[in-house]
């Protein structure tokens, strides 16, 4: 909905309420996307930080210290990469 409210205000006038609605569409999947591929990139390295295999102390051992640590640094990473995006 939001990038519907977006699109609606696009800063280019000479498009259609279609044509900006599938640009402002488009720029939202593809934002996610990238946004997605850089949080799994972003675990990936932490993974590799982290002495241990983080999914097998997760899975195995049930160690919910590990799954705090590493949800709160997703967490952290996440807006960080969400800021880098809107900005």
């Amino acid at each position: 909905m939001i990038f519907l409210v977006g699109s609606l205000f696009a800063k280019d006038t000479n498009l259609s309420l279609l044509e900006s609605i599938e640009k402002g569409l488009l720029g939202t999947i593809l934002y996610s996307i990238s946004g997605m591929l850089m949080a799994i990139v972003a675990y990936k390295l932490i993974d590799v930080v982290i002495p241990g295999k983080i999914s097998e102390q997760i899975t195995e051992h049930k160690n919910t210290a590990v799954a705090m640590v590493v949800a709160a640094l997703m967490l952290g990473i996440c807006i960080i990469i969400a800021a880098a995006i809107v900005s």
